[in-house]
């Protein structure tokens, strides 16, 4: 063990006998050296105390400098809760001194003179118990965790969240919510049993610490607990609901610090829901690189909304008789100058599975607005995408009334696409924001239709205007498969139902003709037209918006394009 920073061999002698203890810490609070009487205090040794966090294993130990700090916690040795002063000096730029005191029996002494009314053991539940479930807090499990790394024994973080709580506490109310979250509370900690511990980080999220367990064993703690709460129904307010866990599982050994596992646990945690949610996943360092690409993508992003570097392109539906386009799909595009390039597919996953999306989608719909508004000519019309996350976007509708009202365009010159999978996801949402931009006059098409289940049922719930057939039913249209059959049914059930139709992928002559002999009568790919910048085709004479493209040629080699690549 080195001597302590600032001092030599005397001083540590001297702090080595005192009754009082210390410790010393780098600028960033991580222990470089203790005295017996702090191993005691925190039940570690000198060895494994070091390189651990002091306001971790100490929770309410202050960061930097400070005179006074009074910190209450339970005792190591078995006792019910101590109560120590906690004083903290600079020893040099790189280093702190921290001097800490056992002042239990004056501060007890001080509570019954000033009669509070309050037991000792009811502060120790307020410092380190979640008030809703009565588990450990935060603050107690990152303590549990830091005191299991610094013992070197290794083990296992789970982090457990429930799938879709908010739906409950949305559909049921707040106060139903909660007398979910603590039977789920009671169940995982009965299911658990000792040895570990279980705590709620807060809101829907809870944590274990496995002493001692390797990843087979925490995996199967994991996919037990899971198990558990899938099988059991929760009564509330309103009936019975069930409801699923997600788990992230991370192993550790003794060299890692708490926030590197934890942050483990998470990606490992966000890697099973992103796969669909009630499962488990353990921590692999491709999750790392996942997130860190994820995170990159989304400082792009942000950064282009912000500084002017998002654009639209423009791709031409076209009449299969005549040629004429009757309107463009927008597509967004990340025009930043930076490399790699990103295209679609590579940054709107990542900007859909976040917040971020809102904006994104607002910014679309606002400049397809604008761009209508500098073109008056009726001919130019767009559709626009609307992600599944904006469908929970309560204002959304209101605000593209509000600018379109605002600039003076017809609502029937801007139409919305939702995919078939978004609005089965959330059926509500997506009918509550059709109809009520139906109602305004604004077009609604259902995009990729047929890639789901139930296809035809969402047609009766959903107040669209048109439907866009999934490109996998055209790709082969022209080899004479089932989907001449599947598509010919989509064909006549629109036309019965009053709905406007277009195929997607069109990238040969041949799907053209098969496509026209099914009554298909508008069509969009790259055969027919590729996406341009927005700005080339406003550019254009007035009138020419409607200009049928010149048709090209078969393109060789070319792998298949989505609709938003």
């Amino acid at each position: 063990m080195s001597e302590p920073a600032g001092g030599g061999a005397d001083a540590e002698g001297v702090l080595a006998m005192s009754d009082i203890a210390y410790a010393i810490t780098d600028a960033r609070n991580a222990l470089t050296w203790i005295n017996p009487a702090a191993g005691t205090l925190l039940d570690l040794d000198a060895e494994q105390a070091v390189g651990r966090s002091l306001t971790a294993l100490l929770p309410g130990a202050p960061e930097g400098p400070q005179d006074s700090v009074v910190v209450y916690c339970p005792d190591a040795s078995g006792g019910q809760h101590l109560w120590l002063d906690v004083r903290c000096t600079e020893l040099d730029p790189d280093h702190l001194l921290y001097r800490i005191t056992d002042v239990t029996r004056w501060r007890d002494r001080e509570l019954s003179a000033a009669n509070l009314g309050i037991r000792k053991e009811d502060l120790l539940r307020m410092v380190e118990e979640d008030p809703l479930t009565g588990l450990p807090n935060r603050r107690a499990l990152t303590r549990a965790l830091e005191h299991q790394l610094a013992t070197g024994k290794g083990g296992a973080l789970l982090l457990l969240d429930l799938d879709n709580f908010k739906d409950i506490n949305d559909l049921h109310g707040h106060p139903t919510g909660d007398r979910v979250m603590c039977t789920l509370a009671r169940l995982l900690r009965d299911r658990l049993g000792g040895g570990s511990t279980i705590g709620r980080l807060g809101g829907d999220e809870f944590a274990v610490v496995l002493g001692g367990s390797n990843e087979q064993d925490a995996v199967a703690v994991a996919d037990r607990l899971r198990t558990a709460v899938a099988a059991v129904p929760l009564v509330g307010g309103y009936g019975a609901t069930r409801t699923t866990i997600s788990a992230g599982v991370a192993c550790f050994q003794s060299g890692e610090s708490w926030q590197a596992v934890l942050a483990n646990a998470d990606l490992a945690l966000y890697a099973s829901k992103s796969a669909g949610r009630n499962r488990v996943t353990v921590y692999e360092r491709g999750h790392y690189m996942n997130t860190a690409m994820r995170v990159t993508v989304l400082d792009r992003v942000r950064a282009a909304l912000v500084d002017g570097h998002l654009a639209l392109h423009a791709m031409p539906m076209v009449k299969l008789i005549g040629g004429r386009v009757v309107g463009h799909e927008l597509l967004l595009r990340l025009e930043d100058g930076r490399k790699p390039y990103l295209g679609p597919g590579e940054f709107l996953p990542a900007v859909e599975r976040s917040d971020l999306v809102f904006d994104i989608d607002r910014w679309v719909a606002g400049t397809a607005i604008d761009a209508l508004v500098q073109h008056p000519y009726p001919g130019l019309r767009f559709n626009v995408n609307v992600s599944g996350r904006t469908l929970e976007d309560e204002d959304f509708g209101d605000f593209v009334l509000d600018r379109l009202a605002a600039a003076g365009v017809a609502p029937g010159r801007l139409g919305f696409e939702i995919t078939e999978t978004a609005a089965v996801t959330n059926l509500d949402a997506a009918r509550s924001l059709s109809q009520k931009l139906r109602a305004n006059g604004c077009r609604i098409t259902l995009d990729d239709f047929g890639s789901g289940f139930g296809s035809f049922v969402h047609l009766k719930q959903l107040p669209i205007t048109g439907l866009k057939i999934d490109g996998e039913f055209v790709k082969g249209i022209d080899y004479g498969s089932r989907d001449t059959v599947l598509v010919q049914g989509l064909v006549d059930i629109a036309r019965g139902l009053g709905l406007s139709v277009v195929a997607e992928w069109v990238e040969r002559p041949t799907q053209v003709d098969a496509l026209s002999r099914l009554g298909v009568r508008v069509a969009q790919g790259f055969h027919l037209g590729r996406p341009a910048p927005l700005t080339e085709l406003l550019s254009r004479p007035m009138g020419q918006f409607s200009r049928r493209p010149q048709l090209m040629e078969e393109i060789d080699g070319e792998s298949q394009p989505s609709e938003t690549a």
